[in-house]
């Protein structure tokens, strides 16, 4: 049996009829950048995550750059002062870098630098991480939540669509939504140049009018996309309890399934194993640069830990195959299994 990650051709044949309509329409209207479906898709996702507005855009990763410029935050607030998870992809990181600010790295300890001001906080894989204080401003790093915050109280929040997401459309997209008219209004202007704006230079940070149209498709089964994910996080927490993390599982989605082993080697070993038996897992490495190493805690659950298949396409046969081969992999050698 093969059982894929993420199925992305399951998910094309689920919506085939609706992606179809949507695709040929938009080439017929020629609706190619900033058009209705995007204004569409951005008052969807408002009103589903429980803000005022939203903005769609090219990438996660360009969600949070843009809301740190928009923050139009002073030198004393930027430098040293922005707290940033270690446990993320290194993409949250190289955001505020690249828009010129210098992290302080926190631990999954969530024990947040006194001297910041401004904190990103990062909801992997779902579960709604937390951290020690509240500082005068928070960016949720909401990539792999959705479904996670409703009316969310924080400043901005940053939704990636990448094609893995749990809703993923067929290329790059995200997203920010906020309360915050200000905000708002500069990222609007902000991924298009402020083409007629002239307070400020801005880039090409704009979500293709394609992937929206998709994206309103997919956005109206959002909540059996969840429930299923949910199920299949349901039959993995049943059968295999001995290998779970200590986790939130108060308000959480399943973007990922996680789970842990003993050790590096062992965790490498059972990613071979299951490669060997059709079955496609992650593992947590994403290391930052040397300059940013990643803090203890997280360097041990990213050796420690591998994603397995948790996404609403699997068969319930598919999820027993998982359960059955990584039980298989833990029989004792004694028993005739050598691990490999």
């Amino acid at each position: 049996m093969i059982v894929k990650f993420i199925n992305y051709q399951k998910d094309y044949l689920r919506f085939k009829k609706e992606y179809d309509k949507v695709w040929k329409d938009i080439n017929m209207r020629g609706d190619l950048i900033l058009r209705k479906d995007t204004r569409e898709f951005e008052e969807r996702l408002a009103k589903y995550v429980g803000t005022k507005f939203a903005v769609a855009l090219s990438s996660g990763t360009d969600a949070i750059y843009l809301s740190l410029k928009a923050l139009n935050l002073p030198p004393y607030y930027i430098k040293g002062r922005i707290a940033v998870p270690c446990l993320t992809f290194k993409s949250t990181c190289g955001a505020v870098i690249n828009a010129g600010s210098e992290p302080i790295l926190y631990d999954m300890d969530g024990l947040i630098n006194e001297e910041c001001r401004v904190a990103i906080i990062a909801h992997i894989a779902g579960e709604i991480f937390k951290i020690n204080r509240n500082p005068e401003i928070i960016i949720e790093d909401a990539c792999q939540a959705l479904g996670a915050l409703k009316s969310p109280s924080s400043k901005v929040q940053c939704w990636s669509f990448y094609p893995a997401k749990i809703l993923g459309c067929k290329g790059d997209a995200g997203a920010i939504t906020t309360n915050d008219e200000k905000v708002y209004e500069y990222v609007k202007e902000a991924r298009n140049h402020f083409k007629t704006d002239n307070r400020d230079f801005g880039g090409n940070y704009r979500m293709d009018n394609l992937q929206a149209g998709l994206l309103n498709v997919k956005i109206q089964h959002i909540d059996e996309i969840l429930a299923r994910r949910k199920e299949i996080a349901e039959m993995y927490l049943k059968e295999l309890p001995e290998f779970l993390l200590p986790n939130n599982q108060e308000g959480r989605v399943w973007q990922d399934f996680v789970i842990r082993t003993e050790n590096f080697n062992q965790r490498n070993e059972l990613y071979k194993f299951l490669k060997k038996r059709g079955i496609e897992t992650i593992e947590n490495d994403y290391p930052f640069t040397p300059q940013y190493p990643k803090l203890p805690l997280c360097a041990i659950y990213e050796s420690e830990t591998l994603r397995i298949p948790c996404n609403e396409n699997l068969e319930d046969s598919e999820v027993d195959y998982v359960i059955k081969c990584i039980r298989e992999f833990y029989v004792p050698k004694r028993q005739g299994n050598n691990n490999l």
